[in-house]
């Protein structure tokens, strides 16, 4: 291989390197749970079809773990909560157990121990196995395999067996287990002790995650976070992975470390008062102090424009966005219209005229090809969606309120798609 090749085979991602699909961590979530109920309707149908062990890669902190203990949580319902509303002793559940390969050894899992043979001199073998390991039959739910390739070789090799066989050693899963593994990529960034010979990489099927705005959003508003995350977030979605402090090696801000900041801002709430010295030092340590500066002055000293505000109050807010239009700060512009549409489309606020009107006022302001977000934004969703049906009603309404937007806006998009 050339010096050239070399560079540009190590220059790449990782997934690159594997040749797979990058899905959010949302549709991973759907994809996963789908195939697990359509494999139980398959058993029940009298069609033996496969399990399916499922790798899920991406960087640390965006939700990996969290996807499948929310998978267990919503397959618990969706098999058998709608059928068991009067009766909830018949409830099953569907189960999660999850290992952690870096603190675990070959011999957590399979001890062999000694037993006397009945009326005979000398022991035989049997294999003890541990608690980790699913043993009750007509029981379902997921094992899962957190940092699979940061356990050692001999671990890794009795894990690949899980993976293939549903087994251990010699013991059966029982058949409702399925089995999930999670990853962070083979990057600089991580250290890791991968295998990615051929037998290793047919066991599972790949699926690589990254950041996503909305996932994150959708489950920090279903979980109540802390009004300050949320609303930090809405405005500045940007912020919510820092992989420039992460490549550094620095402490960085990751839906993980969001997360736990709203635990402590919980936390404090019950103080009946927010100390927000006391959140620096905090916030320092889960997100960095640049990000904490950054944070402290949108939640403590009210310096960003809201998107709540554009929505529900432009007013209050159109000098400074004027400002930034005659600046020439377009980045600014730019992420004043991605924080809207953000807010928007997770919070699904109930608006009225005044509101569309407010929303009108703030896209006419802006240049068109930066304003342009706002619409192009709107088919990123599923046309099913909630989020799509929503944008799309606020859409048409500015449509019928202004022939200045629709000359501006949507006569562009029609003439670009040639219609």
């Amino acid at each position: 291989m050339s010096d050239d090749n070399a560079k540009k085979e190590t220059e790449l991602k990782y997934y690159e390197r594997l040749n797979i699909s990058v899905l959010s961590i949302g549709k991973i979530k759907d994809l996963l749970k789908n195939d697990i109920m359509d494999t139980i309707d398959a058993w029940s149908k009298g069609k033996d079809v496969e399990k399916q062990c499922y790798h899920i890669i991406g960087p640390a902190g965006v939700g990996k773990t969290q996807i499948c203990y929310q998978i267990a949580e919503e397959l618990t319902e969706e098999l058998w909560g709608a059928h068991n509303k009067e009766n909830p002793d018949n409830k099953k559940e569907f189960g999660c157990m999850m290992v952690k390969a870096p603190v675990l050894s070959r011999d957590d899992f399979i001890i062999p121990f000694p037993v006397k043979k009945t009326g005979e001199e000398g022991f035989s073998f049997k294999m003890l196995y541990s608690d980790f390991v699913p043993k009750e039959e007509d029981t379902y739910g997921i094992f899962v395999i957190d940092e699979f390739s940061r356990g050692d070789h001999q671990l890794q090799q009795l894990l690949w067996q899980i993976q293939n066989e549903y087994s251990v050693h010699r013991h059966p899963f029982p058949k409702g287990w399925f089995v999930i593994s999670i990853d962070n990529p083979d990057d600089s960034e991580y250290s890791m002790d991968t295998l990615e010979d051929a037998a290793g990489l047919r066991r599972q099927l790949h699926v690589y995650t990254t950041e996503n705005v909305t996932d994150f959003l959708d489950y920090a508003i279903k979980k109540k976070f802390h009004p300050l995350v949320i609303e930090f977030i809405q405005t500045h979605p940007e912020y919510l992975y820092d992989f420039k402090s992460q490549k550094l090696g620095a402490v960085y801000a990751n839906p993980a470390s969001w997360e736990k900041l709203s635990h402590h801002l919980w936390k404090m709430e019950s103080r009946r008062t927010i100390d927000f010295n006391e959140v620096q030092i905090k916030a320092a340590g889960l997100v960095n102090t640049n990000m904490t500066r950054m944070f402290l002055e949108f939640a403590r000293d009210g310096k960003d424009i809201r998107p709540q505000d554009i929505f529900g109050d432009y007013k209050k807010v159109k000098d400074a966005v004027r400002k930034y239009r005659d600046e020439g700060n377009n980045s600014k512009m730019s992420q004043l219209v991605t924080s809207l549409v953000t807010f928007l489309t997770t919070s699904m606020p109930p608006y009225t005229k005044q509101n569309l009107n407010n929303i009108l006022e703030f896209l006419l302001e802006v240049e068109v090809d930066t304003a342009s977000v706002f619409i192009s934004y709107i088919d990123t969703f599923d046309r099913a969606s909630l989020p799509f049906i929503y944008m799309t009603k606020i859409h048409v309404g500015l449509l019928k309120m202004s022939t200045v937007y629709r000359e501006k806006f949507y006569q562009p998009v029609i003439e670009a798609a040639g219609l």
